[in-house]
């Protein structure tokens, strides 16, 4: 007898004291969006529309002001908060995703520009950030990310059940020299879900 994996949902329609439980497809939970994919692209889909809206809201209030910082304050208040939250989850892999992210960033430089009169080539923002002083959305991903997992190791974030199921790696001969035993993931996934990532980018910090 074979058994294998199947990936078929079990279609059942559940009720509660007669009544019909709707059967909903997402949901959002500590501010993540979840599909039974356990994807994270429709939670980026949501976060970007998010921060569009709440752009759009700030070029339309901001069209007369002249203050870098107030500019640069705004942003990082309302719409980089947005596109950063948890980003220790949900941090994408694939250049799509992360080209989505930094076309939300790009279009506030580009505003920027407008207000503080700076003049620039077509879609090159150097000049505007230069003033502004902006980290790239990815860079700052991967500060939060080695941050956490530091804080892990420290004591300084208490999570014992997360502390368990880092790799660390016990050197028994000189040509590794990871902090965490990396294994092999058979898929793109498994390979970028959240402590697995975690691990390979302390790893790569502390080459």
């Amino acid at each position: 007898m074979s058994f294998y994996r199947t990936r078929n949902i079990i279609m059942f329609d559940y009720s509660l004291n007669g009544l019909h439980l709707d059967r909903v497809d997402k949901i959002i939970d500590l501010g993540f969006l979840f599909v039974p994919s356990l994807d994270f692209r429709p939670h980026i889909d949501h976060i970007v529309g998010k921060a569009v809206l709440i752009l759009g809201f700030i070029r339309r209030h901001s069209a007369s002001f002249n203050s870098p910082k107030c500019l640069s304050v705004l942003y990082c208040a309302l719409v980089r908060s947005v596109l950063e939250y948890g980003s220790i989850v949900w941090d994408p892999y694939t250049v799509g995703d992360i080209l989505r992210l930094d076309r939300v960033q790009n279009r506030f430089l580009n505003n920027a520009g407008y207000c503080l009169n700076i003049s620039h080539p077509p879609h090159d923002y150097q000049p505007i950030n230069d003033i502004l002083c902006l980290e790239s959305l990815s860079v700052r991903r991967q500060t939060h990310s080695y941050r956490f997992i530091s804080g892990l190791l420290n004591g300084k974030i208490d999570a014992p059940r997360l502390l368990e199921k880092l790799n660390i790696h016990v050197p028994s001969n000189t040509r590794y020299q990871g902090t965490f035993y990396l294994q092999t993931d058979r898929s793109n996934y498994a390979a970028n879900a959240p402590l697995p990532r975690l691990m390979r980018l302390y790893n790569l910090y502390n080459l």
